[in-house]
């Protein structure tokens, strides 16, 4: 079998890309965007004079208002990614390009780390958590480290446990970012005591030590004496001690931010949660 020389094929190709528009003008659909709404107006590149060009919806949903204009209004786009893309014939050359559009759900509840404080009582150090909301792509939410140590099992799941705790306050942080539509986030103290420190108030009835925030002051009880009294940080670092007598004791030196006081009360043990204001 004889071969046509190399020259012969050249030939055949070169009047096909002579054909071609030195000039064609490049498609563009416009900017990948988000979103917290359900309709937008594409910013697709112009028409060149002769040419014509239709939208076409490649994934996901939307109403497309003027299939042929580049800068055609969209409606009813669902949540997540949409994709568009825009076709030009320029006389005879067709040329293509996408855009993504992704909406976020802007009725999204914010972001809740459940309880404000979960008492854990060594020698367990684990707990399970109750975060809400549960997000939905594209949004996205996560549980951080603020104090504290430990295992996270699943750090997106607003329901997942946590092992590893160590003693005194351990700070998490549930953060939901729902892009366009803001970003919110929680904290939540897991306060992991020694069964030594726990407060016998619920054997013993009303608790007997209360912090007055206007004042910010700890206030004792009448019909209770207080033998000793230490503030703590949410590390379990005692801050401060008091001694016996006391009837108030202020917090004022304190910054904002979670304490605990830990006190004996009449030869029990009692701890109180408290949150000093700025």
């Amino acid at each position: 079998m004889v071969h046509p020389p190399l020259r012969s094929a050249l030939f055949l190709v070169a009047p096909f890309a002579l054909a071609m528009p030195l000039n064609a003008q490049v498609t563009d659909a416009g900017p990948d965007t988000s979103l917290c709404v359900n309709y937008y107006t594409m910013q697709g590149s112009p028409l060149p004079v002769g040419a014509t060009g239709f939208w076409a919806l490649v994934s996901g949903c939307g109403t497309i208002v003027n299939a042929g204009s580049p800068t055609t209004d969209l409606n009813s786009l669902c949540i997540g990614t949409n994709v568009f893309v825009w076709y030009v014939d320029d006389n005879g050359t067709i040329t293509t390009d996408q855009v993504a559009i992704t909406v976020y759900d802007g009725s999204m509840a914010v972001a809740d780390a459940g309880p404000d404080t979960i008492t854990v009582v060594a020698p367990q150090n684990s707990a399970f958590l109750s975060g809400s909301p549960t997000p939905a792509y594209p949004a996205t939410c996560w549980w951080s480290w603020v104090l504290g140590s430990g295992v996270i099992v699943d750090p997106n799941d607003p329901n997942t446990a946590v092992g590893g705790l160590t003693i005194g306050g351990n700070i998490l942080l549930w953060t939901c970012d729902n892009g366009p539509c803001g970003n919110t986030s929680d904290t939540l103290v897991i306060q992991m005591m020694l069964a030594t420190s726990l407060s016998n108030t619920a054997r013993h009835g009303t608790q007997t030590i209360t912090y007055d925030p206007i004042n910010q002051q700890i206030r004792v009880r009448e019909d209770a004496v207080l033998d000793a009294l230490d503030v703590m940080g949410m590390d379990g670092r005692v801050l401060f001690h008091a001694g016996d007598g006391y009837r108030s004791i202020s917090m004022a030196r304190l910054p904002a931010g979670v304490y605990l006081a830990r006190a004996v009360m009449n030869g029990r043990r009692e701890v109180l949660r408290f949150v000093v204001s700025g």
